[in-house]
């Protein structure tokens, strides 16, 4: 909400007129992801608000936000939706392989542990928009349409993670090691060596990789980082 105020008058600065800024402002300007789906759902709840404030009419313009909570790939059906008799032919047709949706599904079957900590493989990040393309087809039978369904959503959250912003900014969770299920020890280990002792060291290298060259990253942290002896390596 403090961004899209900060947004709204650089916007108003530059001439553009203030029923026009919400719609760009939510999407071109503004990407949050969270393992808590409530959290998504207010901070969506309350960008609409203020959208809603400058521009009336904003309901009616069918803004797509690009706020939303990480799903567990867990309900796709790779497998069964790649060798559907009805899909064989659509999988080439999008210049896709069994092999993109399988390992889609595998990068997710965690994300509401892993969260923004997940990064997209560059080969994955190519296929994304054959992906969404695939997401958005639709088909008769009530089998594939469910699998495209859910689908759509693991492309929209790896879209989010494959990109690049100018400005990064996070309060990332504290915990360290000892607090962690294996799963996510397992994981940071092997994605963030040197910052593994804690995850919110793990999201300020995961913060580095999400900006650009030029970009900008902010976090709220606590100072151990710069001091302990699990940190010099970072």
């Amino acid at each position: 909400v403090e961004a899209y105020e900060l947004f709204k008058a650089i916007y108003l600065e530059r001439g553009y007129r203030q029923r026009d800024v919400p719609q760009l402002i939510l999407e071109k300007n503004l990407f949050g992801l969270d393992i808590d789906e409530r959290a998504a759902q207010l901070t969506g709840f309350a960008l609409m608000m203020k959208g809603r404030a400058d521009d009336r009419r904003l309901f009616e313009r069918g803004v797509k936000l690009n706020v939303m909570a990480l799903v567990d790939s867990a309900g796709f059906d790779a497998e069964g939706l790649a060798q559907h008799p009805q899909m064989a032919v659509e999988l080439s047709d999008y210049g896709l392989k069994p092999g993109d949706l399988t390992e889609l599904k595998r990068l997710f079957e965690h994300a509401t542990t892993f969260g923004s900590l997940i990064q997209v493989p560059e080969g994955l990040t190519e296929k994304l928009p054959a992906l969404k393309q695939l997401s958005e087809a639709t088909s008769q039978d009530l089998f594939v349409s469910e699998a495209l369904k859910r689908l759509g959503p693991l492309v929209q959250q790896a879209e989010l993670l494959a990109a690049q912003y100018d400005a990064v900014v996070a309060n990332p969770p504290y915990m360290g090691k000892h607090g962690m299920n294996g799963q996510l020890k397992k994981f940071a280990k092997a994605a963030f060596p040197e910052a593994s002792s804690d995850l919110y060291a793990c999201f300020m290298g995961r913060g580095y990789s999400l900006a650009t060259d030029c970009g900008h990253v902010s976090m709220v942290t606590m100072q151990g980082w710069m001091f302990l002896s699990s940190f010099e390596e970072m």
